[in-house]
């Protein structure tokens, strides 16, 4: 192993070791033990966050939206799907009123899971196209799905693969060229993310591309939402609790 290398998993390790020691000791900071979920975050500054009038009219109008609108998608006897219409708290109004307020024909998910976002990116909306991407198939999961086989026509497919492998990506440029809105929700391990910016960032310019991320309060995900230099805006007090970010990639995605 060369001594670069070395270094880099040293680095790594460090990082694994310090997150899991902060997020043991982050349990016993609350006096309340009773919330349902709940995990370790940094408040930093911001001042080097960039914007535009046009994202702030856009979550503005997405947000009015969202509170006025209950969704009614999926299966409800499942047990995530007491989450759909928590608002805010979760996204999936938001992501849907996102879809409504900008006027999106074309929509990628990347991170299928139970179908849940993708139904609800979907939901009022008969003329939006959503294509979502998994590494596995929805009903191989092995735990319940919120699709049924007839949910996938002209308008909705999912795509088996991993878009952060090279060939897989260059296999679906054009899809996620085409895009409106991008939403990444996929596993946040420090690598797929940062892949993804490099291979989004290949992406030709278009009159109006957003880029919707889940999770970015987490620890893991706070320098990669930082490095984004994009136009881009926190949107989680209207979102998921543990962090939505919005970022308008129309001309691109700065990022580093």
């Amino acid at each position: 192993m060369s001594r670069k290398s070395y270094d880099e998993l040293k680095a790594s390790l460090s990082k694994r070791i310090s997150r899991k020691i902060y997020t043991a000791l982050s349990r016993n900071v609350l006096r309340d033990k009773k919330i349902r979920h709940f995990m370790p975050s940094i408040a930093y500054s911001r001042e080097d966050i960039v914007t535009t009038v046009e994202l702030v009219d856009l979550v503005a109008d997405a947000v009015k939206i969202a509170a006025k609108t209950e969704l009614n998608c999926g299966k409800a006897d499942l047990p995530d799907s007491q989450f759909l219409n928590v608002f805010p708290g979760e996204h999936y109004r938001l992501i849907n009123a996102i879809a409504k307020a900008s006027k999106a024909k074309k929509v990628v998910e990347i991170g299928t899971y139970t179908g849940m976002g993708t139904l609800s990116l979907k939901a009022g909306l008969p003329d939006i196209s959503v294509v979502t991407y998994d590494v596995i198939k929805w009903d191989s999961l092995g735990v319940p799905s919120h699709f049924n086989s007839s949910d996938f026509n002209e308008n909705l497919c999912q795509i088996i693969g991993d878009l952060s492998q090279d060939e897989v990506f260059e296999e679906n440029f054009d899809i996620l060229n085409d895009a409106d809105i991008i939403f990444m929700d996929a596993p946040k391990d420090d690598r797929f993310e940062y892949a993804m910016a490099e291979k989004l960032s290949t992406l030709t310019h278009k009159k109006f591309r957003i880029l919707i991320l889940d999770d970015i309060q987490f620890v893991n995900m706070i320098d990669f939402w930082r490095k984004i230099k994009s136009p881009k805006l926190d949107i989680t007090s209207f979102g998921h609790f543990s962090g939505t970010g919005i970022v308008d990639i129309s001309n691109g995605l700065d990022w580093r």
